[in-house]
């Protein structure tokens, strides 16, 4: 029985070095196109590694103008400029690198340092064009619809502003804004003379708020109003 197993070993291809022989022959039938594939994959790869690496060089000298530019922004506040010097060296950073996230930084800032100077026109457009060139929800998104309803409410236009203001209030990224934002959305309904609505989200705020002297202002509004 042995004798006859061994026999049927010595008679019968390995399958072993058949399937190499195989792959060895399509190798060397295919070598020419496995070649200009490899070379494709390896440049795909050299292409992706370079462009990442670009990019976060890009966002690193970005970020760099962007913490520079801030300090800048506060050096000429301080200084008594208004609000369009406040605001040029932040333009500078969305010019010299508009797609990076310093980019999309400076352009709150932006709104921000209009709304504070009482130049509401120009805040929304900012704000506007934030909202614009991001995508998604983040507590920065929070904080530019909470920054439009500002900017309605100085404008009298409160019914967009109440607008604004729900949607910061809504977006799942607002939840650490909720005190100060349903404030906002008191302020607003006592600013139309609807003190029930006033009242309301005034108490809604004052469940919301940890910081004890907001919560004594809140206090007297819903004492005043109710």
């Amino acid at each position: 029985m042995s004798n006859k197993a061994a026999k049927q070993e010595i008679t019968e291809p390995d399958k072993i070095q058949v399937l190499l022989g195989q792959v060895r022959d399509y190798v060397l039938t295919h070598k020419r196109n496995i070649a200009v594939a490899t070379t494709i994959v390896l440049a795909v790869f050299v292409l992706i590694g370079g462009w990442a690496y670009y990019r976060q060089t890009e966002e690193t000298k970005a970020m760099n103008l962007y913490n520079k530019a801030v300090m800048d922004t506060i050096r000429i506040r301080m200084a008594g400029q208004d609000a369009t010097a406040a605001v040029k060296p932040l333009q500078d950073v969305m010019e010299k690198y508009p797609s990076t996230e310093a980019a999309t930084l400076a352009r709150y800032r932006i709104g921000n340092a209009y709304l504070n100077a009482g130049q509401i026109d120009a805040a929304l457009k900012a704000f506007q064009g934030y909202l614009k060139e991001k995508s998604g929800e983040n507590e920065l998104t929070v904080l530019v619809y909470n920054g439009m309803g500002n900017c309605y409410e100085v404008k009298k236009d409160y019914k967009n502003a109440l607008v604004q203001y729900e949607m910061a209030l809504n977006a799942k990224a607002g939840k650490p804004f909720a005190g100060d934002i349903l404030a906002n959305l008191a302020r607003t309904y006592e600013a139309m003379k609807d003190n029930k609505k006033a009242v309301e989200y005034y108490q809604k705020s004052m469940d919301k708020t940890n910081d004890p002297a907001m919560k004594l202002i809140i206090g007297r509004k819903i004492a005043i109003l109710g």
